[in-house]
């Protein structure tokens, strides 16, 4: 009973485990504290979140880059201010167009250009514990703009940027070292034209494709085209494989770029004349295009503009997920569209004109970042109607059924509720079992300064209570270092056997003295909970009182034979002794009433298997704990 109501205390008066997600929409996560002038944000695979954001400093240097990682509760690892990451990037009072990613080992990529010195370019490769793997200044493998970063399953990476006229890229050691003598030249199908790189995706051989942007003249319009390179950097293909030839995309946005296996499809949106429409396209590993020059249609109506495909798809699933903003000819209304496509044929599941999630009108409801699945449906943020498409106030998360319908009877969960703050660079992050993270750039009056912020949001969890079978430990004389090996954990509680409790993943604690104590460990989620107690010994290795005053001694020590206790008794009294494994299991229990005078006590219950073990004894209220080595 004492435990059950010692814990249910613990659940009362304790918050979760250092958390600092908050439930307050208009508070959210703080980021960082220092002033933001851009920002981006990447998700891990174990939960933690990534945002990388360029700090206003004074002239003449305006801006620093720095990066901050959030723990899957919401801790900023990096402090209140961030890691720097680089100020001796050249800058002017501008910044332009740079990437964040992360690898399967959760290092983050941040590439990026200096505004000013000759636009140098530079890429940093930083470890979650805050180690700069590629030096502290990164790497910088030429100058230019627009830098993008594709990590390979083998630690290197492919760089590229645009230093002129034409993309160029060069591949990366696990170290940070150049392989390529000199960077490969994105070439474009007509020699006069310009190219940029777009998206980029490895395939299963070593092999990468490069979603690149052909433009005729210096105008951001651009028609797409693909290329397969080997690891070497050679062109597979005989010419880039256009993706379209009668919509033109911009080469200075990102699109949306999903693979399955070797086979992938790209989401799109381009103009013809002056009406955007959008499709999916797909690309198998020779390079050809099975549904045909553009690709699926999103929607066949001609009336509305379609704008930002996005697209996603479950490993193994048979369908393609896209989402799309539409607006009426002048722009002035907008809303929000959802379809579904067979992943073999390219045909439209959720009829030839597409589902509406929020029609067309005044309300200007529409899409901000990637559209992501949970349980294979979709999530996705919008900004929810006070924004114009410009100065997002609130930011609402929506999640869709299987059919594309709202799967929360209150159809958007908030995200950013704050009234007085402007949010942009709004971004949204992969799901991490039931859960999104989305970051932004916000000016709030009460800060006076453009800081980042984040949120997370439960979309569908599978709910699943905590588990703990064992705790870590070690022991420092008197003092014991615990240790979380329990899983699942929002909130820990310790008792640790002596009347004092303790809270956290691995608390300190000093005993008063040598002892046995039963030490319990409580966790907590919002699932469930689950207690794990163990028995402790407490032995430090100066004499005790009762060793002095009683003669006592445990020989031979060490010892492979038998074992005997031998001490001198002034009086009648009774003696206990008790004999342990350093782990806390009891071997043997004695109470003797002994006379006075000399004794001699064999120890039976210690086993004969070489190890250390421990006999605790006691005489009215003086104690001993005495190891013994076999």
């Amino acid at each position: 009973m004492k435990s059950t109501l010692l814990f249910l205390a613990f659940c009362l008066a304790f918050s979760p485990l250092n958390a600092q997600w908050t439930t307050n929409t208009e508070t959210n996560t703080t980021v960082s504290t220092l002033q933001t002038g851009d920002m981006q944000s990447v998700g891990t695979s174990d939960g933690r979140t990534w945002v990388a954001y360029w700090h206003d400093v004074p002239a003449p240097k305006y801006y620093e880059m720095r990066v901050q990682l959030l723990d899957q509760n919401g801790n900023r690892v990096f402090g209140d201010e961030g890691l720097l990451v680089n100020n001796q990037v050249p800058m002017s009072s501008f910044t332009t167009l740079w990437s964040i990613t992360a690898d399967r080992e959760n290092n983050v990529y941040i590439g990026f250009n200096g505004t000013d010195g000759g636009n140098p370019v530079y890429v940093h490769k930083i470890a979650p514990d805050g180690a700069q793997l590629w030096g502290n200044n990164g790497i910088s493998p030429g100058s230019g703009f627009d830098v993008k970063v594709l990590p390979l399953t083998n630690g290197e990476a492919i760089v590229c940027w645009l230093p002129g006229n034409k993309g160029v890229m060069q591949k990366v050691a696990a170290d940070g070292s150049l392989l390529w003598t000199d960077p490969v030249t994105i070439a474009p199908v007509i020699s006069t034209h310009r190219t940029s790189a777009g998206e980029l995706a490895e395939l299963s051989n070593g092999d990468f494709v490069v979603v690149l942007h052909d433009r005729g003249g210096f105008s951001p319009s651009s028609l797409p085209y693909a290329q397969r390179y080997t690891g070497a950097g050679a062109a597979v293909w005989g010419s880039p494989v256009a993706l379209t030839t009668s919509y033109f995309t911009s080469f200075n946005r990102r699109y949306s770029l999903r693979q399955d296996i070797d086979t992938l499809y790209f989401g799109y949106a381009g103009a013809q004349g002056i009406q955007p429409h959008g499709y999916l396209q797909r690309i198998n590993p020779d390079g050809s295009l099975p549904w045909g020059i553009d690709g699926s249609e999103f929607s066949t109506q001609a009336v509305s503009y379609e704008r930002d495909v996005q697209i996603d798809f479950q490993p193994g699933s048979n369908h393609i997920w896209g989402i799309c903003e539409y607006s009426d000819p002048s722009q002035s209304q907008v809303g929000e569209y959802v379809q579904k496509f067979d992943k073999s044929t390219g045909a439209r599941l959720l009829t030839d004109l597409a589902k509406a999630v929020f029609p067309i009108g005044d309300v200007y409801i529409s899409h901000q970042h990637h559209l992501s699945l949970v349980n294979d449906k979709p999530v996705f943020l919008v900004s929810n109607g006070n924004s114009n498409g410009v100065f997002a106030k609130d930011l609402l998360l929506v999640y869709l059924d299987e059919n594309g319908n709202f799967a929360w009877p209150e159809q958007t969960r908030q995200v950013s509720t704050n009234p007085d703050g402007v949010k942009s660079r709004i971004q949204i992050n992969r799901p991490y079992e039931g859960r999104v993270v989305a970051a932004w750039a916000e000016d709030r009056p009460d800060s006076s300064i453009i800081r980042p912020y984040a949120q997370r949001v439960d979309v569908d969890i599978a709910c699943v209570p905590p588990v703990v079978n064992a705790f870590g430990y070690t022991i420092d004389s008197l003092t014991v270092t615990f240790t979380n090996v329990a899983s699942n954990v929002d909130s820990i509680a310790w008792d640790f056997g002596d009347g004092v409790q303790g809270f956290g993943a691995q608390p300190v604690h000093t005993y008063a003295s040598d002892g046995q104590y039963t030490v319990c460990e409580y966790v907590l989620n919002e699932c469930g909970t689950d207690t794990f107690c163990r028995n402790l010994v407490i032995s430090t290795i100066a004499v005790s009182d009762l060793e002095k005053q009683y003669d006592l001694k445990i020989a031979p020590n060490p010892s492979k034979g038998p074992v005997n206790m031998f001490l001198n008794m002034p009086t009648t009294d009774d003696l206990q002794y008790k004999v342990y494994t350093t782990n806390g299991q009891l071997l043997e229990n004695q109470t003797l009433n002994l006379t006075p005078g000399k004794q001699l006590i064999p120890l039976k219950g210690l086993p004969a298997q070489s190890g250390t073990y421990l006999v605790a004894v006691q005489i009215g209220k003086k104690h001993a704990v005495i190891r013994v080595i076999r």
